[in-house]
């Protein structure tokens, strides 16, 4: 059996990791930095996120997981979740060391964030996730439902109506 330098299926995991991680990091920093309010904190929570994964990987022989991309946004969010939580006062930062995470620029990060999270904080919870993942994670309502593993038409419906409790918020 001939096997060429650069084929080796134990590097296969890794290739699969790292293919994941160029395409998704914009989509994931973008998310956890409007979750955490800090571009230092999104840096380091997807760092923390890929590392989790890798060591799973690791952990479990080289078994792929079911769906990676479903695991590193589900993980992702819970490690943001746990973070708001621990953390007493929000730190911001200027708009210039944020927009180059961002994929469009914001002219006030720390004025946008305060309204989304104000408007996001006058709904519950699952569906101020729904809004973030299909938002700011773009992700599809398909890839939300496996994300937080609920079905699609949950999933859309939450969407829809948090817009509508936003937009009744906005109007009063």
């Amino acid at each position: 059996m001939k096997q060429t330098l650069n084929s080796h299926p134990e590097e296969e995991p890794n290739r699969e990791i790292a293919a994941l991680m160029e395409s998704e990091r914009p989509h994931l920093l973008r998310y956890a930095c409007y979750r955490l309010g800090n571009a230092d904190d999104a840096e380091d929570a997807v760092q923390d996120i890929f590392l989790q994964l890798h060591t799973k990987r690791q952990d479990a022989g080289g078994q792929p997981l079911a769906d990676l991309r479903s695991y590193l946004y589900r993980s992702l969010s819970n490690f943001c979740t746990d973070r708001l939580r621990r953390r007493q006062v929000r730190a911001f930062v200027p708009i210039e060391q944020v927009s180059h995470i961002c994929e469009e620029q914001v002219e006030n990060f720390e004025r946008e964030f305060r309204l989304i999270s104000t408007l996001l904080a006058g709904i519950p919870e699952e569906q101020a996730e729904v809004i973030r993942l299909r938002i700011h994670g773009n992700n599809s309502f398909s890839d939300i439902a496996a994300i937080l593993d609920i079905p699609v038409t949950t999933a859309k419906s939450r969407f829809q109506y948090g817009i509508e409790k936003i937009r009744k918020g906005i109007k009063s």
